[in-house]
């Protein structure tokens, strides 16, 4: 029957959209929704909105500008790269909410947004550490990969 192969093929269809509007709305789902973040810790609360933890709060200068360096150098070029498009994150999403795996790439610009406040934040630790900062909008510019990232920004002498 010639026929009967279109109608299968529509009603698979039909019940592979329903899965995946099902799978999305989980009771577990829409609690975790309905339920407000427990709030952060005052003292490692950045104006980037980037929370230190205890260890990174510990961390000495030499140990957050390599950190930084290493970050810097991974997003330097991020507004240059060749990213993937709106509709190919949108079926990852959807295969992942539907056959599970990695969601790592469907957010590329909220990856951003969190190292970019995560380098802030360190920034922030580093001048409250009295050590040299970094010019973040310098360094974040495309440049040669062999090109350093420099904390060049003196601290603040005290009185």
């Amino acid at each position: 029957m010639p026929h009967c192969r279109p109608t299968f093929l529509a009603m698979t269809l039909v019940l592979s959209l329903g899965m995946v509007g099902c799978a999305a709305t989980n009771p577990g789902d829409t609690a975790a929704l309905a339920t407000p973040p427990a709030a952060a810790p005052a003292a490692g609360v950045t104006k980037a909105g980037y929370v230190l933890s205890a260890k990174e709060l510990e961390l000495e200068c030499k140990q957050l500008t390599g950190r930084m360096q290493i970050r810097i150098l991974e997003i330097r070029d991020y507004n240059e790269r060749n990213r993937t498009t709106l509709a190919s994150r949108a079926l990852q999403s959807g295969a992942t909410t539907v056959f599970g795996g990695s969601t790592t790439g469907t957010d590329p610009d909220g990856a951003y947004a969190k190292d970019r406040a995560m380098l802030e934040a360190y920034n922030q630790q580093l001048q409250a550490k009295g050590c040299r900062t970094y010019d973040l909008e310098s360094e974040l510019t495309p440049q040669d990969v062999r090109v350093t990232p420099n904390a060049t920004i003196k601290p603040a002498k005290t009185k």
